[in-house]
């Protein structure tokens, strides 16, 4: 049944990609989903050490108290995942990544680095869904508004972007369970986050109520765009990244 659900999806890629008008090239209005997270080690009475930034194709949806559990705000769409158990595990698994870069942050040695205050680790969990259909994901990693490290999620790569974080680098680079929970959180719980408000944005953008319609017309039935279609064909059905 596998090969033959294969052989269906593959027999009816090139219809997609005409109604899509993929052109092979990467997409400027990729769908993409981050998460910016600024931490403080050692934070003031009542300052916050924990918050989070969540962005929807670069549209912020999410302000959220990591370190208390406390949603700040939230967008209209996200509204409506709140009861869900998706969005629980969500916030469940922002909270785990804040506590996770909190242990690390004083570990961190920065060379010919002197913050300006309180040390604030500033980092970037982003997924894009590409034209292929794969799930990109990376992350950023700073300083003082500076970007210090790059990681690639796909190949595993990290790159130094500031001469500061070289040592940083090496550390994070040896350590291959923290590695591999970055790639799981931004291929995988990403992935899946962006699935579910990908669809939701979906159900909400069709018509709640057909129009009005001359007695014996068939009503029209709703329909995902071509697009969406296959975005969600190529993003989540395809196995693996």
């Amino acid at each position: 049944m596998a090969a033959s659900a294969s052989a269906a999806f593959f027999l009816s890629l090139p219809l997609l990609l005409l109604l899509s008008g993929w052109s092979g090239e990467r997409r400027a209005d990729a769908d993409s989903l981050c998460y910016n997270f600024t931490i403080i080690h050692l934070p003031r009475p009542g300052q916050q050490w924990c918050k989070v930034q969540g962005q929807l194709d670069q549209k912020n949806f999410l302000s959220y108290d990591c370190g208390i559990d406390r949603v700040l705000s939230v967008g209209r769409l996200e509204e409506q995942l709140n009861a869900t158990d998706g969005w629980g595990r969500q916030l469940e698994m922002l909270r785990e990544v804040g506590q996770r870069l909190r242990l690390e942050l004083p570990g961190i040695e920065l060379e010919d680095f002197t913050p300006s205050g309180l040390i604030r680790l500033q980092a970037r969990m982003s997924c894009e869904c590409e034209a292929d259909g794969h799930i990109h994901g990376s992350w950023q990693f700073g300083f003082d508004g500076q970007r210090f490290l790059l990681f690639d999620s796909h190949n595993g790569k990290w790159t130094v972007v500031h001469a500061g974080a070289r040592r940083m680098k090496e550390k994070w680079e040896e350590d291959r369970e923290l590695t591999a929970f970055f790639q799981k959180v931004s291929t995988g719980d990403c992935r899946s986050w962006l699935r579910d408000f990908l669809m939701r944005r979906e159900k909400r953008l069709e018509p709640t109520a057909p129009p009005t319609m001359a007695p014996g017309t068939a009503q029209p039935k709703a329909m995902l765009s071509p697009w969406s279609l296959f975005i969600i064909l190529l993003c989540f059905i395809l196995p693996g990244t």
